[in-house]
């Protein structure tokens, strides 16, 4: 014959209860936290992001260091701009700026599979991930992701 003979201690059955209630208010606390933060980093975060300010530098450096931008993903926006030489589906997301007094395009040459259907000059804001590419010598070519049609902002010269 068994016999099981224990006593209850209200006293900490209480204090094991909250000790249980905590825990599950830190997980559930923390664990939402962590996932909103992951998820709003995955849809918001790229490895460059072009402005105004910024474009004419950025484009440079990514341009020089193009073996260690393989892979890394950009959020631009521009106008489409094309060369007669450009292959099917190819085009420029581009902004004009200066060089002493003279107007130049300066942009990614982009690939697209729906590519020809944007209008020259259309404007666009993409998103995408730099390859390298052929184009009058080696260069990054951005593989576009998702494009968005915009209007044309009020200053459309860069820096």
């Amino acid at each position: 014959m068994f016999v099981l003979n224990f006593k209850l201690d209200i006293k900490k059955i209480v204090f094991g209860c909250i000790l249980i209630a905590l825990a599950l208010a830190t997980i559930i606390k923390f664990g939402n936290d962590s996932t909103n933060t992951v998820s709003s980093k995955t849809t918001n975060t790229f490895d460059y992001t072009l402005t105004e300010e910024n474009y004419v530098d950025t484009l440079k450096t990514i341009h020089e260091n193009l073996d260690e931008n393989i892979g890394k993903t950009v959020q631009m926006n521009g106008y489409v701009y094309r060369m007669p030489d450009f292959k099917d589906n190819y085009f420029v997301c581009g902004r004009d700026y200066l060089v002493n007094n003279e107007n130049n395009v300066a942009g990614f040459l982009c690939y697209e599979d729906q590519g020809d259907n944007l209008l020259d000059n259309e404007w666009i804001e993409i998103t995408g991930v730099i390859a390298k590419g052929e184009y009058n010598g080696e260069t990054p070519v951005l593989k576009v992701n998702h494009i968005t049609k915009i209007t044309a902002p009020a200053n459309t010269y860069v820096q």
